[in-house]
């Protein structure tokens, strides 16, 4: 048991590691809107602070830890750092 647990241990963080690096496979930067409308969010799934809608940009600084959510700059009327669905992003 001494030696199962710290075996454990270090799978268990190695896993975790590479967790957050799906999420480095999206691109940062300047991002277009190709869905018909986004909600850009407070925090990704909560309070809406805006909309973009398509054609408009967002520079995305980072994702979440899952990469369905992206979090940048919103321009358009919104003005402000927000979340926005990663899936209504054009590439």
């Amino acid at each position: 048991m001494k030696r199962i647990l710290p075996t454990l241990l270090i799978a268990t963080a190695a896993a975790t590691a590479a967790t957050p690096a799906l999420a480095a496979d999206h691109a940062t930067g300047m991002r277009k809107v190709c869905a018909d409308s986004s909600y850009v969010r407070h925090t990704p799934n909560l309070t809406m602070i805006g909309t973009l809608f398509k054609h408009q940009k967002i520079k995305v600084t980072r994702y979440d830890t899952s990469g369905k959510h992206a979090y940048g700059f919103a321009y358009g009327h919104v003005q402000k750092n927000g979340w926005v669905k990663t899936a209504d992003l054009c590439d």
